[in-house]
């Protein structure tokens, strides 16, 4: 599906590009994530990492829609789903196939058969809001889900909007983030438990940020970036002296918001030029891959030492990091390949 529209005559803004800081702040959010699951059940406030994940994803998903729709007046929308399975798909069905049968033995042929299902299918956010899949090794994949379904969502919805204004388009991911924020916090109220699906808000935030910063020449303060930073520092130790709660997403998707625009239009101070070393950058690019093993790892040596993750943490994390290595070595031929193919599949 093509949406067409005559773009007028004026300068365009320049293209994101490759942000090597981006790719740094995706290894400090795994990296909390990572921390968060492999101290258990000692608590550490890491939970905050999958909402900086979200609002990397709403930002740099809707900057590509924006610059290819003023690029050419039109999104190619099969060349967008395409392009996602094509990253997403590999790594996650090798995690899958080699994780399958361990869990299988120790675990159960149910746990695995379900776990897998629900998470090639992107329907763990169901199962995680339930409760059904709390012990379950795949339960980790309820952001992929929830991804996911922002990728069916969103695309097709801003390019409606594109349509009139992008100022409309606007004040509709702004008004989404609000109300997805606020449903969150009912839903705590009511419940006592943070919701997985409604932490979307991070995701329209981040969608937000990049329908405002490609409409105007807005150039933050030094300021940003430390307070952005002081703000996802700040979510940790709250929500490490006390339960995770909506307040702490809204912490963290405040800071990532920070952050992103020091990173993208601030000046390359001390932290850009951190996050921007080609260690972090690295992490952060197989930040994916180390999400999609890094938890199925900590169960099954949970469960073959009977112990909590704390105990298995110690070399469990590593081992994860060396299997996301070699995942992300191992799909990149194949992405590459289905890439290559992808421009003949579907010609510019």
């Amino acid at each position: 599906m093509t949406v067409t529209k005559a773009l007028p005559q004026q300068i365009r803004p320049a293209r994101l590009g490759y942000v090597p800081a981006l790719d740094g702040l995706r290894a400090l959010a795994i990296a909390l994530v990572a921390v968060y699951h492999g101290v258990m059940p000692a608590h550490f406030g890491g939970a905050g990492g999958v909402d900086v994940f979200f609002v990397l994803s709403g930002f740099l998903i809707t900057s590509l829609l924006l610059e290819e729709h003023e690029a050419s007046g039109r999104v190619s929308f099969r060349r967008f789903y395409l392009r996602r399975a094509i990253r997403l798909y590999p790594p996650l069905l090798l995690m899958l196939a080699v994780v399958f049968v361990p869990i299988a033995i120790t675990m159960g042929i149910n746990t695995a058969t379900t776990g897998s299902g629900l998470s090639l299918f992107y329907l763990m956010p169901v199962g995680a809001e339930s409760g059904l899949t709390s012990l379950s090794p795949y339960e980790h994949t309820w952001s992929l889900g929830v991804e996911e379904w922002f990728y069916f969502v969103w695309p097709p919805v801003l390019l409606l909007l594109l349509r009139r204004a992008r100022r409309r388009a606007l004040i509709a991911a702004s008004a989404a983030a609000v109300v997805l924020i606020a449903g969150a916090f009912l839903a705590e109220a009511r419940t006592g438990e943070v919701s997985f699906i409604l932490r979307a808000g991070g995701l329209m935030a981040g969608c937000a940020l990049a329908l405002f910063l490609r409409g105007s020449s807005f150039t933050p303060g030094r300021w940003f970036g430390p307070a952005g930073l002081a703000l996802v520092a700040f979510g940790v130790l709250h929500s490490s002296v006390a339960p995770f709660s909506t307040l702490d997403v809204v912490i963290s998707v405040g800071g990532t918001l920070l952050l992103i625009v020091a990173i993208t239009r601030g000046p390359q101070g001390a932290l850009h030029r951190i996050l921007a070393m080609e260690p972090m950058a690295y992490v952060g690019r197989i930040s994916y891959e180390l999400y999609l093993w890094h938890y199925p790892v900590l169960c099954l040596f949970g469960v073959l030492n009977r112990s909590d993750w704390l105990e298995v943490g110690w070399f469990a994390l590593p081992l994860s990091f060396a299997l996301a290595v070699a995942a992300h070595w191992a799909t990149r031929p194949v992405t590459s390949r289905l890439r290559s193919k992808m421009t003949r599949w579907i010609p510019a």
